[in-house]
């Protein structure tokens, strides 16, 4: 069977040559990201071009994603680089990224946050708590209650505070137009709080998947609503753990990838997943225990980030989250469909049809499911309900095929146009049996939209057995 679970990897300046990127998706990489938090247009530019290729030499889709930085809250310098914040004492907050001292500290937008008496402040990645004494004439007053050496530029979080942060930053509209001159498949996007945030961006990316990061309290509160206007959620465990409790941040994961498979979207789950193999060439038990529990909880991807970007060992850290990932898909606990039966998504008629033929195939112990798709729609619902048949995604068109990599339990692959169902299934069953996939006389489950060549609803369900459109021989 083949690996159900997408790996996502970041490339970096450990990723230096087109054959490192081979190798990266000769180890099981699926989806490419560009973190452009870091690097020039230049190196993106490039690396994307080297990912482009190794996916074509080597006949698989590979997808890339451009994860923008969106607006990062940080507190600004500090004479000497660093102040120390001892435990009860008092100072004041001012927006902007100018110097601080002992008794100020400045924070980019800070104007944009609406903080009251008690709110928390958390520093350098929560390591430094503050509390909001008082508000007067706009100005905050805050004690510390979690003391230490605050380093120039260090994050800021406001947890359960409502922010105005413009959710795209000049630098992001910039990365955008470079992002659309590269040609990525799909953006992340940084620190979005609600859905009216997504059609902000869309504005920017037109018709281009977007995938909302929630790494907020605020974000993970309004999910619901995010989930109406973007295409998946990626759980940014990194800040989500800065504004959560350390041991909320498990129940966070597990509820943010359940409505978000419910609503029918990607998901992705991100952050510290091998840190060890930064520089170790093995993971510790607890990080392969990590990996294993996020495949069970239901994510369509894992996500490697400094890992591969600038780790001593990344292609190894890709092969140990792609056997990490197959172990777990044996588990008889990662075919049991981890969120409501009927998904919540905009076509239901296809999502019952979806539905229908996973359940079929469950219960026939059919080893196949064929589909035929125009925009994408069949593979991804039918990757929510999590077949145990291994499924095989065609598409006649290039951008489809390539963000079908991110779904969860779909391989997809190319196919001309065809001008009728017939023709649809001979091509089917003529690649099954070149390939090796298949047998005649094995039984299928195909699944399409008719008539062909239309992004019409997902609508027929056919199971077939194979040489019944064929005569059993190949075509050439």
């Amino acid at each position: 069977m083949k690996r159900k679970t997408k790996i996502v990897a970041t490339l970096g300046p450990a990723i230096d040559s087109l054959d490192s990127v081979r190798q990266m998706v000769g180890a099981g990489m699926n989806v490419a990201r560009f973190n452009f938090s870091h690097g020039t247009p230049e190196d993106h530019a490039r690396r994307h071009e080297w990912v482009r290729t190794a996916s074509s030499e080597a006949g698989v889709a590979v997808a890339t994603m451009q994860d923008i930085q969106g607006p990062k809250i940080r507190v600004g310098t500090f004479p000497g680089g660093s102040v120390m914040l001892e435990q009860g004492a008092e100072a004041t907050l001012e927006p902007g990224e100018g110097e601080g001292g002992d008794s100020t500290i400045c924070i980019a937008y800070l104007e944009y946050v609406d903080l009251e008496p008690g709110s928390a402040v958390l520093l350098a990645d929560g390591m430094i708590r503050l509390e909001v004494v008082s508000i007067v004439g706009g100005v905050a007053r805050v004690r510390v209650v979690g003391g230490g050496e605050l380093f120039d530029h260090k994050g800021a979080a406001f947890p359960g505070s409502d922010t105005g942060v413009p959710v795209i930053t000049d630098k992001d509209t910039v990365d955008l137009a470079i992002g659309r001159e590269i040609g990525f498949d799909l953006i992340a996007a940084s620190f979005i709080s609600s859905g009216a945030d997504i059609r902000e961006i869309r504005e920017h990316v037109g018709y281009l998947p977007i995938i909302a990061k929630i790494e907020s309290t605020v974000g993970y509160r309004n999910l619901d609503d995010i989930l109406t206007e973007a295409d998946g959620a990626m759980v940014a465990r990194g800040d989500l753990g800065v504004e959560l409790n350390l041991e909320s941040v498990p129940r966070a994961q597990h509820e943010i990838l359940q409505q978000t498979n419910r609503a029918g979207k990607i998901t992705i789950t991100a952050t510290e997943m091998l840190e060890s193999m930064i520089t170790n060439p093995r993971p510790t038990r607890a990080e392969v225990t990590d990996v294993y529990r996020s495949v069970l909880d239901g994510t369509d991807a894992v996500m490697l980030s400094a890992e591969t970007a600038i780790g001593a060992h990344p292609i190894d850290a890709v092969r140990m989250m792609d056997v990490i990932s197959r172990e777990a898909e044996q588990s008889p606990e990662f075919v049991t469909t981890p969120h409501s039966a009927m998904l919540l998504d905009r076509s239901p008629y296809a999502s019952a049809v979806a539905q229908a033929a996973v359940e079929t195939a469950n219960r026939l112990r059919v080893g196949t499911i064929v589909a035929f798709t125009e925009s994408g729609t069949t593979a991804r619902l039918l990757s929510k309900h999590r077949p145990r048949a291994d499924v095989y995604a065609f598409t006649p068109h290039d951008a489809t095929y390539r963000l079908m990599a991110l779904f969860g339990c779909i391989t997809p692959l190319r196919t001309p146009i065809h001008r009728s169902t017939d023709e649809m299934l001979t091509f089917a069953e003529e690649y099954l049996l070149e390939h090796g996939i298949a047998v005649t006389g094995d039984t299928t489950v195909m699944v399409a939209g008719i008539p062909p060549n239309l992004q019409a609803s997902t609508n027929l369900m056919k199971v077939h057995r194979v040489g019944s459109a064929t005569g059993g021989t190949p075509k050439h």
